[in-house]
């Protein structure tokens, strides 16, 4: 497997199915910030929810030839053989990006366990093998990644800009953030001395425009 992030901005994406599996596919789309289309004859009290809320569409129907017309990437949690299979076939003819709930098989791409904290995004994946352990180191990891990184994701996200004013080539940038990142600006971060952490940045900045 080729580990990427997609943007999935504004994309319209669609989920098959309307249980509590669908429910948590849904959710991770709509933080991904796209627009979740729900094909399903019924749908548990959440996805209710998120409809009234007009966060999702729903089409209050059964899959059937035509429905992945449109969309850019489609998740299957209906749990049957036959309509996974046809699934599939439709998806490989529009070229829309697939993936079925476990049935590693009929994907084209597999979905980690994750931590999100704002815009940091941190993956578990264990190419499809087990889900389970993926959600086990999740889980055991969830207590490290808490907001402290995602506040100081924010800040780096101005450094950056500044960084690259002065670091003229991609290369020079890549060295420059390997050392300026040390383990001693992120002891400053983890104990949330974020000016102390960013000031050092920026020395670093000054030092390399020297």
């Amino acid at each position: 497997m080729y580990p990427i992030n997609l943007i999935l901005d504004n994309k319209p994406c669609v989920v098959l199915g309307g249980g509590h599996v669908a429910l948590r596919k849904v959710k991770g789309l709509l933080d991904a910030k796209a627009k979740v289309t729900v094909i399903s004859p019924e749908i548990v009290a959440e996805l209710a929810k998120l409809v009234e809320e007009k966060r999702i569409i729903w089409q209050k129907k059964c899959y059937e030839q035509g429905d992945l017309d449109d969309f850019t990437l489609a998740i299957c949690a209906i749990g049957n053989e036959k309509i996974n299979a046809e699934v599939q076939r439709e998806a490989k003819q529009k070229k829309v990006i697939l993936n079925v709930v476990d049935r590693l098989e009929f994907c084209d791409f597999a979905l980690p366990a994750k931590i999100r904290r704002g815009d940091l995004l941190v993956t578990f994946s264990t190419n499809g093998k087990s889900p389970a352990l993926a959600k086990y180191l999740r889980c055991k990891m969830e207590r490290e990644f808490d907001e402290t990184y995602a506040k100081w994701l924010d800040r780096l996200v101005q450094l950056r800009k500044e960084a690259i004013k002065t670091l003229p080539t991609s290369d020079d940038r890549e060295i420059f953030w390997r050392s300026a990142l040390s383990d001693d600006v992120m002891e400053l971060v983890k104990n949330k001395k974020y000016d102390e952490a960013e000031a050092s940045i920026r020395d670093a900045i000054s030092s390399f425009r020297a």
